[in-house]
């Protein structure tokens, strides 16, 4: 789906379906009433919704939510990478974005972020090809800083000339790390194939020549014509008075004048007659290919069928392409579809991975398939689906209120119309099967094809045939001469280096005063030192262009890094300055603690996390475990920074680090920036973490209610341990009951209509974890649905899954693995915890032998081992009940 389909349909519409469709979706008349019902709900809810249009032009739209303590503010600017005009090509959109909070008149540089920050909110901005939009996200009681410091951003940016020299230098970096980015590449490939004449062709960041042409003047030429009132608009939704909010808007916005400006003209894509084709190789393990087909903006009538058919051909495993080119075939390793249609004509397209040995048959599979379409025809109970897959894909970022805005904007920019999810539940009940065939017909036809395939090398594809497809890239270890367990891993294709610091920690090293600590702890750790403020360190990280941020779980803590090798003693340099010299300023405790709490408050929004919750707390009743990462609001309070310190003392010891140096670096040089950084880390005894071994009074049970539409439903086991033999059977059956088209999920949700979604997951670490089913239901079906959750784990406990279910959930494993070996960033801290946690650093690159060897007998004894109705916990979350209305009347 494209970026403005993903996003313009509103919560309402995700609340009111998820009410309304279970067991409704079956027949054309239940459509129409599911149809009424939710666009009845739809408007009550965007009553509410005001937009005004100030005299300049500048459109407001305001939303008073006060279901939760935030407010999100945006600025969107109808001009993108596609509106450069005579400086196309030049990626002027992005430097703006990039320029934009280095300083106006009356706030200097970094003072914008800083305010933000400060007032406890997020900041940020994003660059497309038809806008550039720039959004915080805050505390309710922010809101003025919010709108005031984007709105100084937009109308007074000074642009200062070092800053831009700066900054350049991060852009040219950017273009750099963009090519270490598989699909960035391929994306390029396949938009400057598929156009010839429409700006559409050129990157949103530029092409790095024409780039270093542009100067600081340029941009501040763009801005100037182009960041104007009537080409702009103005998003808040959240805890706020509108009426406050709109009389503060138009105080702020009186001075910001119209300007003259030429409208920007775009060349119309010549239409397409003859098949396209484009190819570039690389140092890549996989092939990756995407087929599109030239369609119609948002505006066009074909434009919810369209959503529709991606949907049903490309969404899901029991989606067309999947169910047949990747789990009947197995020609691919992934493969997806979506329909992108934004303002200008957009396309249809068609995404797989694959073995680079494999791409004639699955160039030709794909252009099977599409020819069943026209002959096989598309069913009612397909696109019901389908329509269910749209309205609930993007429920967990409709929650938020940064969402809503998003989507009412995304409304008003694109169809000029901020309620425009009713018009569109209208459109898309309407599609019908022989609508999805015209639109097959009508656009995906052979002569209009474009295929553009990234691959590797000729060399690295024989080597890849002639070799073993998942042998261990060379990983070393050794001890530094303070104690510290290093693992290195040479490979020099791209010019990057990354690192990753494991110690142990988490969850397991808190107590119930203190919990939340290890997250507070590690993300302070970047917040200043005694030689760098915590902007010093932001600004140094990104001037280089690289990344340093901290990590926190249930069992481990530690920090991440990457950066170009040229720059590997710098960033090692300032890594160690962090472990070191952390100095917990009060003042960034006081606003990571706000961050940290609104975090957790906006897990107690989500009825799932309720449910979880609850659900620990009866398997790990005296455990660690039981609690949250994140800790509570009032443990939260309770941590000094003398506690701080304290805990990073005992924790930071070369006992207790392994530290990972992958990438474009030699084992010797990487030693040396250890041994030159971090000689002075202490080395006293790793701390010894004491708590209650968990004593289970199992089976047990809990129910809770919340202000929610959905029930949440857990069932759940205690588990193994990381380092359990059975954890590679658990894996199994987990993917095994997940997903629609499991056995599982046919039954509850394709065959009865009992549930929204139905799945497994586990959570191991040092200790035993747990096992957990889960299904999002209405709350008259958590009997039915608990049943046959049972009567699937008691299949598997007697009769053991198929063979086709062990083989198709080893592909899936094995694969996403194998793919996930490319990554140099996910294998430091892979290898790093595997290594600190006692499974060795090699542990990950056994993954394909280890599953190779699993049996059905495995599968079936470590079900019988774990799933006994006398271990079980089970809890659920329900919405709360709704107050009964006083029916009494008084007499006249």
């Amino acid at each position: 789906m494209s970026p403005a389909m993903k996003t313009r349909r509103p919560l309402a519409v995700m609340l009111a379906l998820l009410v309304f469709l279970p067991g409704c979706l079956t027949n054309r008349s239940a459509v129409t009433n599911v149809e009424e019902r939710s666009l009845a709900a739809i408007r009550r809810t965007n009553e509410s919704l005001k937009r005004i249009v100030l005299e300049n032009g500048l459109i407001c739209l305001l939303k008073e939510d006060a279901s939760a303590p935030v407010v999100s503010v945006q600025i969107w600017v109808g001009t993108g990478s596609i509106h450069e005009q005579e400086y196309l090509g030049a990626g002027l959109s992005h430097a703006i974005e990039h320029m934009i909070f280095k300083g106006t008149k009356k706030r200097g540089v970094g003072a914008l972020t800083r305010e933000i920050n400060d007032a406890g909110g997020r900041i940020n901005a994003y660059t497309s090809y038809d806008r550039t939009v720039f959004h915080a996200d805050l505390p309710a009681n922010g809101w003025r800083v919010g709108l005031e410091t984007l709105a100084d951003a937009i109308m007074h940016s000074s642009f200062p000339k070092d800053e831009w020299e700066k900054e350049r230098k991060v852009i040219l970096r950017e273009f750099a790390m963009g090519k270490d980015d598989p699909r960035r590449v391929l994306g390029k490939l396949s938009a400057r194939t598929a156009y010839t004449v429409h700006p559409y062709k050129h990157p949103i960041i530029g092409h790095e020549a024409v780039f270093k042409q542009i100067s600081r003047d340029d941009i501040a030429t763009f801005f100037q014509r182009n960041y104007v009132p009537d080409n702009m608009m103005v998003v808040i939704v959240g805890d706020i008075n509108a009426t406050e909010v709109e009389a503060t808007i138009r105080d702020i916005f009186k001075d910001f004048k119209r300007k003259r400006r030429a409208p920007v003209m775009l060349p119309k894509e010549p239409e397409q007659i003859s098949p396209r084709f484009a190819r570039e190789t690389g140092a890549y393990s996989v092939s990756r290919l995407d087929c599109s087909y030239h369609t119609v903006s948002l505006n066009h009538q074909d434009t919810p069928a369209l959503d529709i058919l991606a949907n049903v051909v490309g969404k899901g495993r029991s989606s067309r392409l999947v169910s047949e080119i990747k789990e009947k075939q197995k020609l691919v390793h992934s493969i997806s579809a979506w329909s992108y249609t934004p303002k200008e004509p957009g396309t249809f397209s068609i995404s797989a991975t694959f073995s680079p040995d494999k791409e004639k048959e699955v160039l030709a599979a794909i252009q099977k398939e599409i020819q069943t379409w026209l002959t096989k025809g598309f069913s009612e109970k397909e696109i019901n689906k389908a329509r269910r897959m749209i309205i609930t894909s993007e429920l967990s970022e409709l929650q938020t209120m940064k969402g809503q805005a998003r989507n009412y904007a995304v409304g008003e920019f694109y169809a000029g119309n901020a309620k425009y999810s009713e018009t569109y539940l209208n459109l898309l009940a309407e599609i019908s099967p022989d609508d999805l065939l015209k639109m097959v017909a009508k656009y995906l036809l052979p002569n209009k094809r474009t295929v553009a395939i990234l691959s590797p090398t000729q060399k690295a594809t024989e080597e890849k045939i002639q070799t073993d497809r998942v042998s261990s890239p060379k990983v070393t270890n050794l001890v530094t001469s303070n104690g510290i367990t290093l693992l290195l891993r040479e490979d020099h294709r791209l010019p990057f280096v990354y690192v990753c610091a494991a110690f142990r920690g988490g969850l397991l090293s808190e107590n119930d005063k203190n919990n939340g600590i290890t997250r507070l702890a590690a993300n302070l750790l970047t917040r200043g030192t005694k030689t760098r403020s915590s902007e010093q360190l932001a600004r140094q990280t990104d001037s280089l262009g690289g990344q340093l941020y901290a990590f926190s779980g249930y069992n481990t803590f530690g920090l991440r890094a990457k950066c170009l090798s040229n720059d590997a003693d710098t960033f090692m340099s300032i890594l160690a300055d962090c472990l070191l010299n952390a100095e917990f300023p009060e003042g960034e405790i006081a606003k990571q603690k706000k961050i940290q709490t609104a975090a957790i408050n906006q897990k107690h929004d989500d009825p799932f996390f309720l449910a979880a919750k609850a659900l620990r707390r009866l398997l790990f009743p005296d455990h660690p475990y039981r609690w949250n990462t994140l800790g509570s609001e009032k443990t939260l309070t309770n941590i000094t920074r003398p506690d701080l310190h304290s805990y990073l003392h005992r924790h930071i010891t070369s006992k207790n680090l392994v530290l990972a140096v992958f990438g474009d670096i030699t084992p010797d040089r990487a030693q040396s920036f250890v041994e030159t950084h971090l000689s002075a880390l202490p080395s006293h005894p790793a701390p010894v973490h004491k708590y209650t071994k968990t004593k289970h009074h199992l089976p047990a049970k809990t129910k809770q209610r919340a202000p929610k539409e959905q029930t949440i439903l857990l069932a759940g086991f205690p588990s193994v341990n990381i380092a359990d033999p059975r954890r590679e059977a658990i894996s199994i059956i987990d993917s095994a009951l997940s997903g629609l088209s499991s056995d599982l999920g046919m039954e509850v949700r394709e065959k009865r209509g009992l549930v929204y979604y139905v799945g497994a997951y586990q959570q191991t670490g040092i200790d035993p974890g747990m096992f957990v089913l889960y299904a999002g239901i209405q709350e008259k079906n958590a009997s039915e649905v608990e049943k046959l959750m049972l009567e699937e784990l008691k299949r598997i406990k007697t009769k053991g899954i198929r063979q086709e279910e062990l083989d198709r959930a080893r592909s899936k494993i094995i694969a996403s693995h194998e793919m996930g070996l490319q990554d140099n960033s996910r294998l430091t801290m892979t290898c790093a915890i595997d290594e600190l946690l006692g499974l060795g650093y090699q542990h990950t690159f056994t993954t394909k032998k280890r599953y190779d060897s699993l049996t059905l007998k495995n599968i079936k004894d470590t079900a019988q081992s774990l799933f006994s109705t006398n271990k079980m916990a089970t809890s659920l979350c329900l919405p709360a009940k709704k107050q009964k209305t006083d029916k009494t009347h008084r007499r006249k």
